[in-house]
Parts: C-alpha cells; sequence; structure tokens
C-alpha cells in the first residue's frame, strides 16, 4: 500500500505563484527554494522585503483609488531600483519593431548599462542594450481584463505578446526573451518560449499584506536584475529554469505513469489472490477492466479533494463533517500505512468503505449525496 502515501492538499494552501506553463511549481517548491544555490538567501532578501513591505503598507490604499501613474512612481519604480534595476521609461520601441505601442520601462542591469543606452541615437540600439521591458498597470487591474483607458480595446497579456513578437532587429536577432506584466500586487513572466497565453505569475501582496519572507525569496529570485542577465550564449537564468523545470516535469510525469500501473498491477493480482473473487484465466479481461475502473475512481476523488471539489476540508465554507469524517478518501490515507489496524491483510475493510464512497459520488444514494454535500458528477458516473 505504499502507492497510496499520498499527501493531500487544501486549496487554502496554494503557494503565493501560478506556473501556468512556464515553469514547473515542483521544481520551484522542491528543488529552487528548498535545494538551490540560486535561490536569494533569507539574510539578502530581508532588507528588500521590508522596504517593499513598508511601501506596500504605506501606499496600498491610495494605490486603490488612483491610476497607474500613480500605482508606477509610488510603488512599482522605487521597488525595482531597490532589487537593482535601473529604468528608462515609455520609450518608443524602434519603427521596424511593427508595433505602435511603448511599454512602460526599458530595464537594464545596472545604471552605468542605462546612462550608455539613454546617449544612443537610435531606439534600436537603446533596446538592444535593454535586459527585458516592463509593462505596468493600475494597482489590483484585473490582468486579464481588456485595459479601458490607458491601452483600450488591449489585454495587457496582448501587449507583453506584442512586445516579445517584434522584439527583433533587421537581422533577425532577438533583444529580450521574457518581459514582466505587473499591476503592483500581481507580477508576471511571459516568454518567447512558450504559448502566449502561458505565463508565471507570482502574487506579491494580497490584503494590505505583503507575501512572507521565504515566498518573497521566489519572488526576488525570479524577478531581479541577475535572473535576465545573458551569457554568451544568450540564455540567462530564467532560461535555466524553465529547462530544468520542463526536464522535472517530465520525469515527474515518467515516474506517475509508472506509479499508476504499479498499483493498477496490485489492484488485479489483489483480486486474482483473493479466493473468494475466484477468479480464472478466462476471466483477465474483465479483471483488468474491473482494476482500472476501480483505480480511475480513486484518482479522480484524491484530485477532487485535493482541490477542494469534494467537502473535505475541516472548516469554512463548503465544508461538511458528516463527509469527511464517514466517508472521505482523505481520511483513511494515515490508516493505510499501518495495517495493524485493519481485521485483514487483504484490506476488506477498507474496501468496502471505498465502495460506500464509490456509491456517494455515483449519486446511488441522494439523500445522503444532500446531507454530505456532494454534488453527482457525470450522470451518475464517476
Amino acid at each position: 500500500m505504499s502507492q497510496l502515501r499520498l499527501k493531500l492538499q487544501s486549496k487554502d494552501s496554494s503557494e503565493a505563484f501560478n506556473t501556468r506553463g512556464v515553469f514547473s511549481s515542483g521544481y520551484l517548491l522542491r528543488h529552487l527554494r528548498r535545494e538551490s544555490d540560486h535561490l536569494v538567501s533569507a539574510a539578502e532578501a530581508e532588507e528588500t522585503h521590508n522596504f517593499a513591505r513598508e511601501l506596500w503598507a504605506d501606499n496600498h490604499v491610495a494605490m486603490r483609488k488612483r491610476g497607474e501613474a500613480f500605482t508606477c512612481s509610488k510603488f512599482i519604480e522605487p521597488l525595482l531600483q531597490k532589487m537593482g534595476w535601473a529604468l528608462i521609461p515609455q520609450e518608443a520601441m524602434p519603427a521596424n519593431f511593427a508595433t505602435r505601442k511603448r511599454p512602460d520601462y526599458c530595464l537594464f542591469l545596472s545604471e552605468e548599462e542605462q546612462r550608455e543606452a539613454a546617449q544612443e541615437d537610435s531606439s534600436q540600439n537603446l533596446f538592444r542594450r535593454s535586459a527585458t521591458v516592463f509593462e505596468a498597470k493600475a494597482a489590483e487591474h484585473p490582468l486579464d481584463r481588456v485595459s479601458q483607458r490607458e491601452t483600450p480595446g488591449w489585454f495587457p497579456s496582448q501587449q507583453v505578446q506584442d512586445y516579445l513578437r517584434h522584439a527583433r532587429d533587421a537581422t533577425g536577432r532577438r533583444f529580450f526573451d521574457w518581459v514582466i506584466l505587473s499591476n503592483g500586487n500581481q507580477w508576471r513572466l511571459y516568454t518567447e518560449h512558450a504559448a502566449p497565453d502561458a505565463y508565471f505569475e507570482f502574487e506579491l501582496a494580497s490584503d494590505g499584506e505583503l507575501c512572507a519572507i521565504d515566498e518573497f525569496r521566489i519572488f526576488l529570485t525570479l524577478f531581479r536584475p541577475q535572473a535576465f542577465a545573458r551569457r554568451e550564449d544568450g540564455r540567462c537564468f530564467l532560461d535555466d529554469v524553465r529547462e530544468q523545470s520542463l526536464r522535472f516535469q517530465a520525469d515527474l510525469e515518467t515516474n506517475l505513469r509508472k506509479r499508476i500501473f504499479d498499483v493498477l498491477e496490485d489492484l488485479a493480482n489483489a483480486y486474482a489472490e483473493f479466493e473468494g473473487n475466484k477468479i480464472k484465466e478466462d476471466n483477465y479481461t474483465a479483471l483488468y477492466g474491473t482494476s482500472l475502473i476501480f483505480l480511475y475512481r480513486l484518482l479522480f476523488i484524491l484530485y477532487a479533494e485535493s482541490r477542494g471539489l469534494l467537502p473535505v476540508k475541516p472548516s469554512g465554507a463548503g465544508a461538511n463533517r458528516r463527509y469527511r469524517d464517514r466517508y472521505s478518501l482523505a481520511r483513511l490515507v494515515e490508516r493505510l500505512r499501518d495495517k495493524i489496524q485493519f481485521d485483514s491483510e487483504a484490506f476488506t475493510d477498507p474496501y468496502e468503505e471505498l465502495l460506500k464512497l464509490f456509491d456517494l459520488i455515483n449519486g446511488t444514494h441522494p439523500t445522503q449525496n444532500e446531507e454530505c454535500g456532494v454534488t453527482q458528477y457525470n450522470g451518475g458516473h464517476t
């Protein structure tokens, strides 16, 4: 039963970021945050974290009532500079970029590079020297809603994709592969290497509070100038994190497929070895189908409980004590690790309990369904 040693995570314990096709959350959590030498240390991040927290506390109420310019001047610009960025605001992109839009800031790795770029006669040379560009929105402006004032008719994501798409010189050489979009509290990374709707989002502040220092270390690691600094091969730290994330995700999926096959094999053997089932060789096709259905039902319930689609959480909206204590799969996880709690080594007791849970989800007992706060899914079939 080692395959069932799963740690369920409720919706309430979600992290401060959403990887959405750019990075792997597992890689950021297990490797970058816990093991990587590249992660900004807590001591190194503390000063910037305190600065950002005070800046947000002093200005977030006013930023909600003012526009984009206020958010930029009171929060975004000071924070970017504290992080080590040098800025040139509102620089028109070169004519050959085939876009009339202009990013709010060109970002440079140092004050020296910013001064040299500012002395350039052509905007193309200025953008060639920039590490990336930054598009800003008013505080709490929904980043997935079309803009009404500053860029009417454009979604913020369309703007940054426009910058990425046209950030090339006449020879096709790219000026930058990553772009930042932010409304102050939410910060996003977009990249030329991912799908147009893919992004990494970090929630820097929520409900008047800045994120905790442990989360802020990830933010600072991924949004500071060092993350965008290109090496001789043209790659930067963000490219490395993306590549390692994809490799980690591929390895995880391969391992998961193997584990699922192992579980399926264990289920089939358990059915076959239980004398009461009287399984013979000509029953193997039906045995395979039965084992597969049982496994899919387990996976469905594990997913539904981990995402809060079933009322397994201990408190709050949607919680249901009757379901959690009498039917849920989550209540069985710890017990299944200690087989002495069960009367039979064949685990017939938890099997019967799982069948009751399947019946509940399938809508076999509509009265119990209502009492447990469970919605009947897929016309009564899990």
